[in-house]
């Protein structure tokens, strides 16, 4: 049996969610070392981790519910270019210095919502982009791309990232938001 051709317009929806996904992972670790490097205190440091775990929990389902009602394509670029200028926005603060522990946890807050709309919408725009047939591949060829980028990839390389520079995975973040809109939109 051979695979399905799955085509471009699949290829850059792959794209797109696996760059996405690698900056989420880039950045989750990188928002607790930092919060670590501006306290001491662990429920502090804790408040950050969970504003950035908590919204998939509580908004998923609307999440997806407003995915279902958007223009998919149109709602994945526009929430990555806008996680895009909200963690551009963190990096150039870390890198001047004015980043302070609020700052970090509404940072983690407004960008786990928002990575819950992109999540929902680019699974939910698989099928109008592959045919029926192929989804199966399809999906678990979307679901491995964004587990290695970030389970494999992302994680390990923030910490690397963030001890070269505490700015540097923020913006690297911030790029593959970026690429990932425009990618969308291509």
């Amino acid at each position: 049996m051979t695979a399905p051709v799955l085509g471009r317009d699949y290829r850059l929806l792959w794209s797109a969610a696996v760059s996405s996904r690698f900056g989420d992972a880039l950045r989750t670790p990188a928002l607790a070392l930092l919060a670590a490097t501006l306290t001491r205190d662990p429920r502090a440091i804790a408040a950050v981790t969970v504003a950035g775990q908590l919204p998939p929990l509580l908004l998923g389902l609307l999440g997806g519910a407003y995915a279902d009602r958007w223009d998919r394509r149109r709602t994945m670029a526009a929430v990555d270019g806008l996680r895009a200028g909200v963690v551009a926005a963190l990096a150039v603060l870390v890198a001047t210095g004015r980043a302070g522990l609020a700052t970090v946890a509404v940072a983690a807050l407004v960008l786990a919502t928002l990575g819950t709309v992109f999540d929902a919408a680019s699974f939910a725009v698989l099928p109008s982009v592959v045919p029926p047939t192929a989804l199966p591949t399809a999906n678990g060829r979307l679901q491995a791309g964004t587990a290695v980028a970030g389970g494999f990839l992302g994680a390990p390389l923030a910490g690397v990232l963030f001890a070269i520079s505490a700015a540097l995975p923020f913006t690297v973040d911030a790029l593959t938001f970026a690429a990932a809109s425009l990618l969308v939109l291509s």
